[in-house]
């Protein structure tokens, strides 16, 4: 799953890729690295790597997020689909800004929308959240279903010109 994410002014492309096993292969920007991750009984994670571990803590506020790895701290806000530059996101996808329950669909594929049209709605963190069309278009695929869990930064919808 990749995403980007403005830290300051600063934009970083951030791939996860699933191993298996709680283990993950991270890409930031042009680093990468193998790390494992445990969630706590607290919420926060302990990252496991080559050189050894560390607890981080992730705390999502919309498309904010608020994150501390060991005694580092970082503000990162998530940039969505409608503000990225052409190649990411040119096949017009809408994202989840965070992990959720897709509670109501109110689009089909074909449906034409306007900027601003709620296409979706996320349950996350106790609250609803609806998914707008950045923009005008066509609704050429929907990627989620009523009562899907989604995680943070998946596909949920494709919107063409």
């Amino acid at each position: 799953m990749k995403s980007l994410w403005r830290d300051g002014e600063r934009q970083r492309e951030v791939e996860l890729t699933a191993l298996g096993d709680g283990r993950y292969r991270v890409r930031v920007d042009e680093a990468t690295f193998d790390l494992h991750a445990a969630v706590m009984p607290d919420g926060r994670m302990q990252l496991s790597h080559d050189s050894g571990s560390t607890v981080a803590e992730v705390t999502a506020v919309g498309t904010r997020r608020f994150v501390r790895v060991g005694t580092l701290e970082f503000v990162l806000d998530r940039e969505s689909a409608a503000r990225r530059r052409s190649g990411a996101g040119a096949g017009g996808g809408l994202e989840a800004p965070m992990p959720g329950v897709v509670t109501r669909v109110l689009v089909i594929v074909g449906d034409v929308v306007e900027k601003g049209q709620p296409l979706m709605a996320l349950e996350a963190m106790k609250m609803e959240h609806l998914i707008r069309a950045p923009r005008a278009g066509r609704i050429a695929r929907l990627a989620a279903a009523t009562g899907q869990m989604v995680q943070g930064g998946a596909t949920l919808a494709e919107l063409e010109e």
